[in-house]
């Protein structure tokens, strides 16, 4: 084969001469390529070069066409060279664009435009026509484009203007999984015949960060999340990893960020600081390269930031619903508004929902750090939800209004996107059918995010009666043996995996129709357990022995409660900790539980107060190994006096009552849900609240005896 290479366009033009069974002309060539007669002919001197030395000819004749000399099998043996043949690198103008941006990006130097006409094989002019692109694209991320004759070109900004552009093109350019692929290999190790323009492209766009730094920071996110009370999904943990390889990149080329000192101080305080602080200090120990202050500042904002794998995500871990709740008392308000203003437009009840509500719950607590952190929302999904699920779009926009006026911004398109996957998982399964039979066992694996999972995994309940989804579980992190362990026949995914000895298959986040046909192939020819069948678990129901135990339990969680309710008015302390000192002597049987149950207070409030936002009450709660027995209780400061704590959104407010829920250790889940009722009933009866503010011991009790009798009778009607 001749070392000459065609152009793709050559190729094209190539293939359709050799498709065709009578003569082509140059205009019916352009308009099935949609391009110009003069871009054609510009091509053919080279394409037919190409065909000469490989011994075909074309016959032209004027006002007829071109046709190429060649018999039936002579036109097969071209065929057959032409999907095989390398073709020469050529850049769109999108490509060009994206890449003279990350050279400028990363060289502060002025850039001859000769550099870029002779790196991309075009003219001065065609770079300049790009060069007006990409002004446009840098003064959309408040960055400035100089352009000096006889100089060259170069841009101007700040530094962490210059760090979220450089972030933005590599997302622009490459989705999470390439992110996360390409930063694991050594493209330029790729065997020449494998390149081609997108991973030519993908290359240049990595040199942006230190690829031989990629390991060690993997291994030390990876560690970190030791610390977190929670795991980072996939996308908050390539991001992480993108931004600590830029960053380390940047700070050898002693390029450093600064940060507000103000905001420095705040971040400081919260407990992601010091998990930033360790990250930092174990990238030093490791690359010699010292981390300052202000760099470990937005590692604090990445990782408050992050989207974290929990709630729906590994909802199985919830064993305390209540405690979820409570630790999360704001945002549940939050999320019911939310939720209220989707049944209104939707239609449907959807406050049942405990998968929808932990969702929202688990969402919004990250979402709004990044809105009031101004950090960048990403969401690759957002023009397919918006095409085909515009219904449900509307509706998570009307949801949106309600974090968008209590925190005074505006909720971009893409975290509405987010909020969309949450309501449009909870509306799909309110409108498929109860009446299932499954009995493929099957995980879906992700790396988007816990909307994309939640929602594809609805979608495939809906098309697939004869599918359970056991779980849903990440790309990363999925394991051999647990896979054997839950007798999993088929990993749905939404990314390339290999290497695994249960089936694999490949689907768009949101099912298309072409994925539905394959997955239907796939179903028929696996070999499932027969004897699996989720219908018989659904319609199974608790004996007499159990339905009795599980009331025994409610009933005496209740009686708990009741006996032990308190209300302490005229307290006086000096500052927090006083408080749990006096709260933990009171409740506690004993001197040394006293101490233990202090301890658990304190260790609880690290991890942020739980504020009613706006009626100067908060929660002190926490479970403990110190007391036997659910207990609650109200305590009120002397005088209206007050302390001043941080709520959810790190907003100082002053309290005067504090509501005592104590939850022993090694209580059954069915305890726990009678204490998680007091704290529903906080979100659902305002009138509540005003009672445990202002009313009797009297008062109150009439009403805890009254919300714990509904919740008694209702457990009666279900069980």
């Amino acid at each position: 084969m001749s070392e000459l290479l065609l152009t793709a366009r050559g190729k094209q033009i190539l293939q359709m001469i050799v498709d065709a069974s009578k003569p082509i002309t140059i205009g019916d060539i352009a308009r099935n390529l949609e391009v110009s007669s003069r871009t054609i002919l510009r091509e053919m001197p080279l394409t037919e070069q190409w065909l000469e030395k490989n011994d075909f000819k074309l016959m032209k004749k004027t006002k007829v066409g071109i046709q190429l000399m060649a018999t039936l099998e002579e036109r097969r043996r071209l065929s057959a060279m032409l999907d095989s043949e390398s073709v020469e690198l050529e850049f769109t103008p999108e490509n060009r664009q994206s890449l003279i941006i990350s050279e400028l990006l990363q060289n502060r130097e002025p850039t001859k435009l000769f550099y870029f006409s002779s790196l991309f094989k075009v003219s001065e002019g065609t770079i300049s026509h790009d060069l007006d692109k990409v002004e446009a694209w840098l003064n959309k991320h408040e960055l400035t484009l100089v352009r000096k004759p006889g100089l060259g070109v170069y841009i101007e900004g700040n530094e962490n203007s210059l760090r979220r552009a450089m972030i933005t093109i590599l997302y622009e350019n490459l989705d999470e999984d390439q992110l996360l692929k390409i930063t694991r290999q050594n493209l330029a190790g790729l065997n020449k015949k494998q390149e081609s323009i997108e991973i030519n492209t993908s290359n240049r766009l990595m040199n942006m960060i230190d690829k031989e730094v990629i390991k060690t920071i993997e291994e030390i996110i990876h560690g970190a999340e030791a610390d977190l009370e929670y795991k980072l999904t996939d996308s908050a943990y390539v991001g992480l990893i993108v931004h600590l390889a830029l960053a380390i990149q940047r700070i050898k080329n002693n390029e450093r960020i600064v940060m507000k000192e103000e905001f420095w101080r705040e971040l400081a305080q919260s407990n992601e600081y010091k998990i930033a602080e360790k990250i930092a200090w174990e990238i030093t120990q490791s690359t010699q390269i010292e981390i300052p202050k202000d760099e470990i500042g937005y590692i604090t904002m990445h990782l408050k930031g992050a989207k974290m794998r929990n709630g729906v995500y590994d909802h199985h871990d919830f064993k305390d619903t209540g405690e979820f709740i409570i630790g999360n008392f704001e945002l549940t308000q939050l999320a019911n508004q939310m939720i209220k203003v989707a049944e209104k437009e939707a239609g449907y009840v959807l406050k049942d929902n405990e998968n929808l509500l932990f969702g929202l719950i688990s969402h919004l607590r990250p979402a709004i750090n990044r809105l009031k952190m101004n950090l960048d929302i990403r969401n690759p999904l957002l023009g397919k939800i918006r095409q085909m699920y515009p219904e449900i779009y509307k509706i998570s926009e009307k949801c949106a209004e309600v974090v968008n006026k209590k925190f005074d911004v505006r909720m971009p398109e893409a975290e509405i996107g987010y909020i969309a996957m949450h309501f449009g998982a909870a509306i799909e399964k309110k409108r498929q059918s109860s009446n299932r039979q499954r009995v493929h066992r099957a995980v879906v694996a992700c790396t988007s995010g816990i909307g994309t999972s939640r929602l594809l995994a609805t979608r495939l309940k809906k098309e697939f009666q004869n599918i359970d989804i056991v779980d849903i579980v990440s790309t990363i992190r999925i394991e051999e043996e647990w896979l054997k362990e839950n007798k999993i026949d088929l990993i749905i995914t939404t990314v390339y995996m290999d290497g695994n000895t249960v089936p694999v298959i490949q689907v768009d986040p949101l099912l298309l129709e072409e994925n539905r046909k394959k997955l239907q192939n796939v179903l028929e020819n696996l070999n499932v357990h027969d004897d699996y069948s989720l219908e018989g678990m659904e319609q199974s129901s608790m004996d007499l022995k159990e339905r009795s135990y599980a009331m025994k339990e409610y009933g005496e969680g209740v009686l708990e409660i009741l006996e032990g309710f308190f209300l302490k008015e005229e307290v006086e302390v000096e500052d927090m900790a006083h408080l749990i000192r006096y709260v933990s002597e009171i409740t506690a049987d004993s001197k040394d539980n006293a101490g233990i149950l202090e301890q658990n207070f304190l260790e609880r409030e690290q991890k942020g107060s739980t504020v009613l936002s706006k009626k100067e009450m908060m929660l002190l709660h926490c479970r403990t190994r110190a007391s036997d027995h659910l207990k609650f209780g109200v305590v009120r400061l002397k005088d209206r006096k007050s302390l001043v704590c941080l709520n959810s959104y790190g907003e100082e407010e002053q309290i005067k009552t504090f509501l005592v829920m104590i939850t022993p250790m090694d209580k059954s889940k069915r305890y726990l849900e009678v204490m998680s009722q007091i704290s529903t009933s906080l979100i659902d009866e305002p009138i509540f609240i005003d009672v445990l503010s202002k009313g009797t011991q009297k008062e109150i009790y009439e009403d805890l005896n009254r919300i714990l009798h509904k919740f008694l009778n209702l457990k009666t009607n279900r069980i």
